[in-house]
């Protein structure tokens, strides 16, 4: 892929919340810029085979129809609750959209989860082969690394923190248990399983704060707030999908999937308002994307409350 240097919006483009629903308001001003920069970020250089570059954008999806992109979402939301532009954080969003696209790629492989479609698409290894699907993964997470490396403030930190949560010791780690089965052991392998869920969301909101310069007790906070965030959006998930997964043998991540997630969301709300230094329409927008991500609970219940069993 080739060196792509960064073109974000005009701080003349970046227009403050308007009142009313905070998430469509946010959606709505930064996914045309989200979107264009995903687009120029699977520009490949001359000579690769035919068919690559358009199977990476079929697996990135763009323009247009690449899913719900919460995880961008998420860092550009934190570093404007952090106070800073999006136009500032655009290539760290686009770095966390690659890299959850590669693991999308790598999981439906045949040595994965053998998945004939992803977003009512051919998978990516069905359009270019196994071996098509693995350089293409590779590739974006390349050009992932290369974006972080442009972020405003904290680069260092961010190529870390970005290792760390694809490594064994993360996502890649968590689905090696997933394939093993290891998870069902429980202990560490249990929690190594997680991550395959969680690093990425955590990161994702780690990132945007990191970016925008907020300080450690933020960031620590943030991470948080993403770590249960994600977790919950994952029992959430199992929930819809409890019939199919016991078709296919997969245990949901609990006995109570849908309560949990409920309750992992409430406490992901107290992460964000532990977390200093943050503007008040910012906290209230991450509170909301939140809500929308894992879906929020019945008011006749206090999910904020009683949240052990998580």
């Amino acid at each position: 892929m080739s060196s792509l240097p960064a073109r974000p919006l005009s701080a003349s483009q970046v227009e403050p919340l308007r009142s009313g629903d905070l998430t469509r308001d946010f959606s709505e001003q930064v996914f045309p810029a989200l979107e264009r920069e995903l687009t120029r970020a699977t520009v490949n250089d001359p000579g690769l085979p035919a068919g690559l570059e358009d199977a990476l954008r079929r697996a990135v999806g763009v323009p247009g129809g690449g899913g719900r992109r919460w995880r961008p979402l998420l860092t550009l939301a934190t570093a404007r609750a952090c106070g800073r532009e999006i136009h500032e954080i655009l290539s760290v969003a686009v770095a966390v959209e690659l890299t959850h696209t590669a693991s999308l790629v790598l999981d439906d492989l045949p040595c994965m989860d053998d998945a004939g479609e992803r977003r009512g698409l051919q998978a990516t290894h069905r359009r270019v082969g196994s071996a098509g699907a693995i350089l293409l993964a590779i590739g974006l997470l390349a050009r992932s690394a290369e974006l972080l490396a442009t972020a405003p403030r904290g680069g260092a930190d961010l190529a870390g923190a970005w290792g760390r949560s694809f490594g064994l010791s993360g996502m890649a780690g968590g689905q090696a248990v997933d394939v093993t089965g290891a998870f069902q052991t429980g202990g560490h392998a249990r929690r190594l399983h997680r991550k395959k869920t969680t690093d990425l969301s955590s990161f994702a909101v780690w990132a945007g704060a990191t970016a925008a310069g907020a300080g450690d007790r933020t960031r620590q906070a943030l991470y948080r707030f993403g770590r249960d965030l994600g977790w919950a959006y994952q029992l959430a998930d199992d929930a819809r999908d409890l019939e199919e997964d016991s078709a296919l043998g997969r245990g949901p991540g609990g006995r109570r999937p849908q309560e949990q997630a409920y309750r992992l969301l409430g406490r992901a709300r107290r992460r964000l308002r532990e977390a200093p230094g943050l503007t008040t329409e910012g906290r209230q927008l991450l509170d909301e994307l939140g809500g929308q991500i894992v879906g929020e609970p019945s008011p006749t219940r206090d999910w904020n409350q009683g949240d052990s069993t998580c």
